[in-house]
């Protein structure tokens, strides 16, 4: 809601290009004071060598042909181009509309952004009658990642019109939105990202993460199946593989789904020595890219990290010393008083349900709101988890846009979470060469 009062200001709009070596700007700011003006608004941008300046500021009527006069010459004694506009408005008093959000949209790309999702994206919030409040490029040039961000309102309660039946949607605006965007990013597979911009969902303290997928780039528990058929006979190695196949054949045509499949899959390992597969571990074991590099910058941040999973607790401890987090849950593998695997696993069974208890769990031992948690994984068994989380995002997941999520990531690195809590380009990358030395 916008409260109109009978008050009026001139305002000059001034944009200024110019080589970014000379200290023109400071001479420019210099002239305008000397009429006493008031500075409105100001914002800057280099591309290259040039730096683009513009400038908001009130003036007094019976100055102004004086200003416009010295402000032409200070550009071409400065070798400056110069271009303004004159604004005569109402000053109006904003009054925070309760149906009114500020949402953070984030997307980036290895090397470049197509501009073709910037311009489906904007004729997306275009559509939906969203008001952007500004734009910005969060990463360096020198960035492998190119990264962006745009802060806008979005009116979530107001009902969406379509042009060829002038009805309103019921779909909800937010709900929409969000899909199209994620959407977009499927198409140019541009990580993107969209949550809400205010102070409790900026400060995001814990980060819980999946691990098959997720930290590293296999199934946690195949892995482990994996070492154990590195230990045995050809033949025993064989008979494992062979069953694995036939249990993964009959889960992917929905004849073993949930618990049960992960519970045949554990009896494949009965017999074995846990620390004899741990010794096989490391040389099976690929971490994602920028996995590594992300959780021990967020520890160094100052941030709680988490592994939350369904795979071998003996695997997600064995991760979570490797990277430095903080909290590791993973199914309790049993052994015999030898420690040997008996091929059981203790209940309760680490599910897509109980890994949405144990993010809330942690919260309260935390102290923190869900609103100040993000949630990364790949797919059904954390959308629960997902869903709990003031952000949660989608690691290269097919079906993105049919989840409850505020992002999907389709690309390569998972160091792009970091752009997501605001951090720019040059302090990540700082960051994470500092948290290997």
């Amino acid at each position: 809601m916008i409260k109109e009062q009978n008050i009026t200001s001139n305002l000059f709009v001034i944009t200024l290009s110019g080589n970014r070596e000379n200290n023109w700007l400071v001479d420019f700011l210099w002239v305008l004071d000397k009429y006493q003006l008031c500075l409105n608004d100001i914002e800057q941008f280099v591309a290259g060598e040039i730096c683009t300046t513009t400038i908001v500021a009130e003036f007094s009527e019976d100055k102004s042909s004086l200003i416009v006069k010295d402000i032409l010459l200070f550009g071409h004694e400065n070798n400056v181009e110069v271009d303004f506009e004159v604004i005569k408005a109402k000053q109006t008093e904003i009054v925070p509309s309760n149906n009114s959000d500020s949402y953070a949209i984030t997307f980036s790309k290895s090397d470049k952004v197509p501009v073709g999702f910037f311009a489906e994206l904007t004729g997306v919030l275009a559509a939906h009658k969203v008001n952007l409040d500004f734009a910005e490029r969060l990463s360096e040039s020198s960035d492998p990642l190119a990264c962006y961000e745009i802060v806008a309102k979005l009116n979530i309660h107001r009902p969406i019109f379509t042009n060829e039946t002038n009805e309103a949607d019921s779909v909800d605006s937010l709900s929409s939105i969000r899909s199209q965007i994620l959407a977009l990013g499927k198409k140019y597979s541009v990580d993107t990202a969209i949550q809400r911009s205010d102070l409790l969902h900026r400060t995001k303290r814990l980060v819980a993460f999946d691990l098959s997928w997720t930290l590293i780039s296999n199934d946690a528990l195949n892995i482990v199946i994996e070492a154990a058929a590195a230990l045995s006979e050809p033949s025993v190695a064989k008979s494992l593989h062979t069953r694995l196949l036939e249990l993964q054949r009959l889960h992917q045509d929905g004849t073993l789904v949930g618990d049960e499949y992960y519970l045949e899959r554990a009896q494949l390992l009965r017999g074995f020595s846990v620390s004899n597969i741990m010794q096989k571990i490391d040389g099976l074991l690929s971490f994602t890219e920028g996995s590594v590099s992300l959780c021990r910058t967020l520890t160094k941040l100052g941030y709680k990290t988490a592994i939350l999973s369904s795979g071998p607790h003996f695997l997600v401890e064995h991760v979570k010393r490797y990277l430095g987090m903080d909290f590791a849950y993973g199914n309790i593998f049993e052994t015999d008083a030898m420690g040997y695997l008996t091929g059981e696993i203790s209940h309760p069974i680490i599910n897509a349900n109980r890994k949405a208890d144990l993010l809330q769990m942690l919260t309260m031992q935390e102290r923190i709101g869900l609103e100040q948690v993000i949630a990364v994984g790949d797919g059904p068994v954390s959308l629960e988890m997902l869903s709990l989380a003031g952000m949660a995002i989608s690691v290269d997941q097919p079906d993105a846009t049919d989840l409850e999520v505020g992002a999907h990531l389709c690309g390569k690195s998972l160091m792009t979470v970091l752009y997501l809590l605001g951090i720019r380009g040059r302090d990540a990358l700082e960051m994470s060469r500092e948290s290997f030395v």
